[in-house]
């Protein structure tokens, strides 16, 4: 039996890991956290206290979560320039699905914009929530149409029950949507709930429902559920699944394609 005790951080550096793990995760539970480094579960309120002050996290009844601002700087200063070789290849892939004359859904992941850049001389019809799609193809030989409802400014984005209601009296071909993570079997999810109930609504639009999801999220967990699995017509990732992961998606029966980023 060994002596060796786990090292124990400083609060400076738990905290820094605990701030890594919310923009990883997007939710955080006190208990997990308490155990992954090893104190106890008022050492872990204090640091998630001092990371709320700070704007990071925003707590919740048992742990807390990423904060909107955090998640804003996580999605468009960090995620916009991570696995971008990924969500090219992916948003390459994705275009080729795309025929002339379709109505497609996008949202306001940075892989649909991605997507979007693939699209811009194409001759299709394009219904977003996101400004940064709709800037993006302004030039553009495609049709858009912004969904409207209340503008998140910290995200860019479109949301609320207006934007639902739109996406409701729409049909389009395919929904093309993305989130913060997806779990074998759990399902896709997303840590912004104004967000999850757009691409529930877009899911329900869409005679076909493609996910666009890199790799990197795989096996991560969010707070709002979106979609589960047998939801999903197709999923489009990249070859940097683990083989834990295919054999998984293989059990679940799940039409995908991988790519390689490039």
């Amino acid at each position: 039996m060994s002596l060796l005790q786990p090292t124990r951080l400083l609060p400076s550096e738990r905290q820094q890991n605990i701030k890594r793990l919310a923009l990883e995760q997007g939710i955080l539970r006190i208990g997990e956290l308490a155990e992954k480094f090893h104190v106890s579960e008022m050492t872990i309120r204090r640091d998630l206290e001092m990371l709320e002050v700070a704007g990071h996290v925003a707590r919740t009844f048992g742990g807390a979560m990423l904060s909107e601002q955090a998640a804003f700087e996580s999605s468009y200063s960090v995620r916009l320039n991570t696995h971008t070789p990924e969500k090219q290849a992916i948003a390459r892939y994705a275009a080729t699905l795309v025929k002339d004359g379709d109505t497609i859904a996008l949202d306001a992941s940075t892989t649909a914009l991605a997507l979007a850049k693939e699209l811009r001389q194409r001759a299709v019809t394009i219904i977003s929530n996101s400004l940064d799609v709709a800037q993006e193809l302004r030039n553009s030989r495609a049709k858009i149409i912004l969904t409207g409802g209340y503008l998140r400014q910290v995200a860019g984005s479109f949301a609320g029950p207006l934007t639902q209601k739109a996406l409701k009296d729409l049909r389009v071909d395919q929904a093309f949507i993305s989130g913060k993570g997806i779990q074998i079997p759990g399902g896709l999810m997303d840590s912004d709930l104004d967000e999850v109930e757009v691409k529930k609504s877009m899911l329900e639009s869409a005679d076909c429902v493609t996910v666009l999801m890199d790799s990197s999220k795989f096996g991560k967990r969010a707070l709002g559920l979106i979609a589960p699995l047998e939801k999903i017509d197709l999923l489009i990732s990249d070859s940097q699944l683990s083989t834990e992961t295919l054999l998984a998606l293989k059990q679940q029966d799940l039409n995908y394609h991988l790519v390689n980023p490039t």
